[in-house]
């Protein structure tokens, strides 16, 4: 079966790459083909398809725009998307597709390319990465506070609170947007919606999102590559580490605020983003010179980092939907210490796979590191179970046979 797998990217671009990159092998080792469509983009993997995504939309400069006429270009792109349905057309008349495999792609592909596969009888999955579909700011944050004022289809508190970049106009955009999708039922047209942890599963639910298409099922991995590497987690320099973007909701502030209290223990942050300058500073100005920010690094060094580690520290501020730097923790025998939201506490099991903590709260993240950074035994003990919790939570095989009870003809070939 030729099997149709959109994203707004075909690159590493994070979690969700992870996700495409296990989710396509899995589909190739049982004898089926991935078609992608996605969007143009220089760091794209070569593809033969890649005449057919569409051209790369820059959000960030538009963004940056205040003419009405950007934010009206923002509001019509992200909403729909007229070459992306052409582009796909030409794709679907060369190529005999099976399966529809959605992921990323709101506000570049949009989801008026469902019309387009509907129209043809193809079924379609959607896994649902984040929360477009019922919280206009994908987050469920609003002025760095938790929000769910949108329940009920009330889209238009995104704009009374301005939730999207706390500014009017990406606030609009965010909530047209989500108002048009529901009205042009663009998402009954989705056969399946697959949340990779109970925590979203619950939560769509209780939205009253198409609950009869929902379906939980944890992501497969392939960990053999992760377990198979050579790695030696021997090291001179003891320390615990975060892996992940510097943004607001992933509570990189909180971490540092905690690491005040332990100027003998070394952090070592991995990752970039909007906050990176923000926290740099903040740790000049508190002379935590314990923290090192090394920036992006590619899959290995972040894995070889991670093996030399104590622990990692996942201190999210949002609700998670599951979190991929944990799994490959877990995976490296590490173990977690995490903020008790979201979809981490089906990970981070409590004085089991490592530590919870209160979301937000530093004397209580200054407390759980101060417990386990000092006890070898506990680490061993904590690493022992995450390893093993790891891989009976994220095995390709329970994750293929979780397909083949929503799409049977998904059956080996």
């Amino acid at each position: 079966m030729n099997i149709l797998v959109a994203n707004w990217t075909w690159f590493p671009s994070g979690g969700d790459w992870t996700y495409i990159e296990n989710m396509t092998k899995i589909y190739e080792d049982h004898g089926h083909t991935v078609i992608p469509f996605s969007m143009q983009d220089e760091r794209n993997f070569p593809s033969v398809y890649q005449k057919y995504f569409i051209s790369n939309i820059n959000y960030k400069a538009l963004n940056t725009d205040k003419k009405l006429t950007a934010g009206f270009k923002i509001v019509s792109n992200s909403i729909y998307s007229k070459e992306a349905q052409q582009c796909l057309e030409k794709l679907l008349d060369q190529v005999d597709i099976g399966l529809a495999h959605l992921n990323l792609i709101n506000h570049y592909l949009t989801p008026s390319i469902l019309k387009t596969l509907k129209k043809r009888n193809i079924p379609i999955i959607w896994s649902l990465h984040d929360y477009t579909p019922i919280c206009p700011e994908s987050t469920f944050v609003s002025n760095d506070q938790i929000c769910e004022a949108c329940k009920g289809g009330k889209f238009y508190h995104a704009v009374l609170k301005k939730c999207k970049k706390n500014s009017l106009l990406p606030s609009i955009a965010a909530s047209v947007e989500n108002y048009v999708h529901h009205l042009r039922g663009y998402y009954k047209d989705v056969d399946h919606f697959i949340c990779p942890s109970k925590f979203s599963y619950e939560k769509f639910k209780s939205f009253n999102f198409f609950k009869e298409k929902l379906h939980h099922l944890y992501h497969g991995y392939d960990f053999s590559e992760v377990i198979n590497l050579n790695l030696s987690d021997a090291t001179a320099q003891k320390y615990i580490i975060y892996v992940g973007r510097l943004e607001k909701i992933k509570g990189v502030h909180t971490l540092l605020n905690a690491m005040k209290s332990h100027p003998e223990i070394i952090l070592k942050i991995i990752g970039y983003g909007t906050q990176e300058d923000e926290l740099a500073l903040f740790a000049q100005d508190n002379n935590l010179t314990n923290v090192e920010f090394l920036g992006k690094k590619s899959k290995e060094e972040v894995w070889a980092l991670l093996k030399k580690s104590s622990f990692l520290v996942c201190p999210s501020e949002w609700y998670e939907v599951l979190g991929f730097t944990i799994i490959e923790a877990m995976l490296l025998g590490k173990p977690v210490i995490g903020s008790k939201i979201g979809a981490i506490p089906e990970t981070v099991i409590h004085n089991e796979t490592g530590l919870l903590f209160e979301p937000a709260n530093a004397v209580d993240l200054a407390n759980k590191i101060n417990t386990l950074f000092y006890n070898d035994a506990l680490i061993t003990k904590f690493a022992n179970n995450a390893k093993i919790h790891a891989e009976k939570l994220f095995n390709q095989q329970h994750y293929f046979e979780g397909l083949l009870k929503i799409i049977p003809a998904l059956q080996d070939i």
